[in-house]
Protein backbone atom coordinates (compact mmCIF):
# COMPACT_ATOMS: atom_id res chain seq x y z
CA UNK A 1 0.00 0.00 0.00
CA UNK A 2 1.39 3.39 -0.97
CA UNK A 3 2.29 5.85 2.01
CA UNK A 4 -0.28 8.41 2.68
CA UNK A 5 1.45 12.09 3.18
CA UNK A 6 -1.34 14.19 5.34
CA UNK A 7 -1.98 16.11 2.13
CA UNK A 8 -3.27 12.93 0.83
CA UNK A 9 -5.89 11.95 3.63
CA UNK A 10 -9.52 12.23 3.72
CA UNK A 11 -10.67 14.88 6.01
CA UNK A 12 -13.11 14.13 7.94
CA UNK A 13 -15.42 16.21 10.26
CA UNK A 14 -18.40 15.30 11.96
CA UNK A 15 -20.43 17.82 14.18
CA UNK A 16 -23.56 17.79 16.44
CA UNK A 17 -25.89 20.54 15.52
CA UNK A 18 -29.02 21.64 14.23
CA UNK A 19 -28.70 21.25 10.70
CA UNK A 20 -31.64 24.06 10.10
CA UNK A 21 -29.63 26.69 11.31
CA UNK A 22 -26.38 25.83 10.27
CA UNK A 23 -25.52 27.88 7.02
CA UNK A 24 -22.33 26.41 4.63
CA UNK A 25 -21.43 27.26 1.48
CA UNK A 26 -22.72 25.41 -1.37
CA UNK A 27 -20.70 22.58 -2.57
CA UNK A 28 -18.99 22.02 0.60
CA UNK A 29 -19.22 18.15 1.34
CA UNK A 30 -18.82 14.88 -0.26
CA UNK A 31 -20.79 12.99 2.25
CA UNK A 32 -24.56 14.14 4.29
CA UNK A 33 -24.92 12.10 7.49
CA UNK A 34 -27.65 11.55 9.65
CA UNK A 35 -28.96 9.13 12.32
CA UNK A 36 -32.22 8.53 13.54
CA UNK A 37 -32.43 12.31 13.92
CA UNK A 38 -34.79 14.27 11.44
CA UNK A 39 -38.26 13.30 13.61
CA UNK A 40 -37.49 15.90 14.91
CA UNK A 41 -37.67 18.62 11.70
CA UNK A 42 -40.80 19.53 10.91
CA UNK A 43 -39.70 20.95 7.18
CA UNK A 44 -38.10 18.09 5.51
CA UNK A 45 -38.22 19.29 1.78
CA UNK A 46 -36.34 22.68 3.20
CA UNK A 47 -33.84 20.20 4.61
CA UNK A 48 -33.57 18.17 2.02
CA UNK A 49 -33.21 21.18 -0.53
CA UNK A 50 -30.37 22.06 1.87
CA UNK A 51 -28.75 19.15 2.53
CA UNK A 52 -28.64 19.20 -1.91
CA UNK A 53 -26.80 23.09 -2.16
CA UNK A 54 -24.05 21.55 0.40
CA UNK A 55 -23.12 18.73 -1.18
CA UNK A 56 -20.29 18.65 -4.16
CA UNK A 57 -21.59 16.64 -7.35
CA UNK A 58 -21.54 13.44 -7.04
CA UNK A 59 -21.90 13.77 -3.40
CA UNK A 60 -23.84 11.05 -1.12
CA UNK A 61 -26.52 11.30 1.45
CA UNK A 62 -27.09 8.73 4.03
CA UNK A 63 -30.27 8.91 6.58
CA UNK A 64 -31.90 6.75 9.07
CA UNK A 65 -35.06 8.00 11.09
CA UNK A 66 -37.71 6.82 12.92
CA UNK A 67 -40.54 6.69 10.30
CA UNK A 68 -44.87 5.55 10.35
CA UNK A 69 -47.03 3.26 8.60
CA UNK A 70 -49.93 4.55 6.72
CA UNK A 71 -52.38 6.46 8.71
CA UNK A 72 -54.62 5.62 10.65
CA UNK A 73 -52.30 5.26 13.57
CA UNK A 74 -53.71 3.35 17.11
CA UNK A 75 -54.58 5.59 19.29
CA UNK A 76 -51.56 5.07 21.50
CA UNK A 77 -48.55 5.69 18.71
CA UNK A 78 -50.33 9.28 18.14
CA UNK A 79 -50.00 9.74 21.53
CA UNK A 80 -46.32 8.63 21.58
CA UNK A 81 -45.65 10.97 18.65
CA UNK A 82 -47.13 13.75 19.98
CA UNK A 83 -45.98 13.96 23.37
CA UNK A 84 -42.23 13.29 21.68
CA UNK A 85 -42.79 16.49 19.04
CA UNK A 86 -42.33 13.55 16.04
CA UNK A 87 -42.60 14.79 12.57
CA UNK A 88 -42.80 11.47 10.95
CA UNK A 89 -43.63 10.42 7.40
CA UNK A 90 -43.78 6.90 5.34
CA UNK A 91 -40.21 5.54 3.76
CA UNK A 92 -41.79 6.26 0.90
CA UNK A 93 -42.93 9.71 1.34
CA UNK A 94 -38.67 10.68 3.07
CA UNK A 95 -37.90 9.06 -0.75
CA UNK A 96 -40.17 11.42 -2.56
CA UNK A 97 -39.20 14.65 -0.54
CA UNK A 98 -35.55 13.26 -1.55
CA UNK A 99 -36.29 12.99 -5.50
CA UNK A 100 -38.23 16.74 -5.08
CA UNK A 101 -34.97 17.98 -3.06
CA UNK A 102 -33.33 17.01 -6.48
CA UNK A 103 -31.55 14.13 -5.68
CA UNK A 104 -31.44 11.58 -7.99
CA UNK A 105 -30.76 7.50 -7.35
CA UNK A 106 -32.99 7.63 -4.15
CA UNK A 107 -33.00 4.46 -2.76
CA UNK A 108 -36.04 4.57 0.45
CA UNK A 109 -36.13 1.58 2.31
CA UNK A 110 -38.40 0.15 4.68
CA UNK A 111 -35.62 -1.36 7.18
CA UNK A 112 -38.33 -1.95 10.22
CA UNK A 113 -37.69 -5.99 10.31
CA UNK A 114 -33.58 -5.26 10.82
CA UNK A 115 -34.77 -2.33 13.59
CA UNK A 116 -36.82 -5.04 15.51
CA UNK A 117 -34.17 -7.30 15.32
CA UNK A 118 -31.91 -4.86 16.97
CA UNK A 119 -34.39 -4.25 19.81
CA UNK A 120 -34.94 -8.02 20.24
CA UNK A 121 -31.03 -8.50 20.70
CA UNK A 122 -30.85 -5.56 22.79
CA UNK A 123 -33.70 -7.05 25.10
CA UNK A 124 -31.40 -10.10 25.10
CA UNK A 125 -28.48 -8.22 26.52
CA UNK A 126 -29.95 -6.43 29.02
CA UNK A 127 -31.25 -9.68 30.47
CA UNK A 128 -28.10 -11.00 31.09
CA UNK A 129 -26.69 -7.65 32.18
CA UNK A 130 -28.89 -7.06 34.34
CA UNK A 131 -28.15 -7.19 37.71
CA UNK A 132 -25.10 -5.93 36.78
CA UNK A 133 -26.76 -2.64 34.75
CA UNK A 134 -28.54 -2.53 38.35
CA UNK A 135 -25.73 -2.52 40.18
CA UNK A 136 -24.11 0.58 38.47
CA UNK A 137 -27.05 2.37 37.12
CA UNK A 138 -30.56 1.59 39.02
CA UNK A 139 -33.59 -0.86 39.18
CA UNK A 140 -35.86 2.25 37.79
CA UNK A 141 -33.15 2.64 34.91
CA UNK A 142 -33.18 -0.47 34.15
CA UNK A 143 -37.35 -1.11 34.02
CA UNK A 144 -37.51 2.23 32.18
CA UNK A 145 -34.93 1.17 29.31
CA UNK A 146 -36.27 -2.22 28.86
CA UNK A 147 -39.95 -0.81 28.53
CA UNK A 148 -38.80 1.59 26.18
CA UNK A 149 -37.73 -1.20 24.01
CA UNK A 150 -40.40 -3.83 24.34
CA UNK A 151 -42.84 -1.06 23.47
CA UNK A 152 -40.92 0.17 20.35
CA UNK A 153 -40.95 -3.21 19.22
CA UNK A 154 -45.05 -3.60 20.23
CA UNK A 155 -45.33 -0.01 18.38
CA UNK A 156 -43.68 -2.15 15.08
CA UNK A 157 -45.42 -4.81 15.18
CA UNK A 158 -48.60 -2.88 14.77
CA UNK A 159 -47.34 -0.82 11.65
CA UNK A 160 -47.21 2.12 13.05
CA UNK A 161 -43.57 2.54 13.75
CA UNK A 162 -41.41 2.09 10.67
CA UNK A 163 -37.31 2.73 10.83
CA UNK A 164 -36.15 4.02 7.27
CA UNK A 165 -32.62 3.76 5.77
CA UNK A 166 -31.94 6.44 2.66
CA UNK A 167 -29.88 6.92 0.22
CA UNK A 168 -29.09 9.48 -2.58
CA UNK A 169 -26.91 11.77 -4.56
CA UNK A 170 -26.26 14.88 -6.07
CA UNK A 171 -25.71 14.11 -9.72
CA UNK A 172 -23.17 15.36 -11.10
CA UNK A 173 -23.95 18.72 -13.12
Amino acid sequence: MPFLTPALLPQVQFEVGDATRRLFPECSFDVVYSRDTILHIADKLALFKQFYSWLKPGGKLLISDYCCGEKPWTPAFQDYVKQRGYILYTPPQYGRFLEEAGFGRVRAEDRTAQFVEVIKEELRRAETLREEFIQEFSEEDYSYIVQGWREKLQRCEQGDQRWGLFYAERLRD
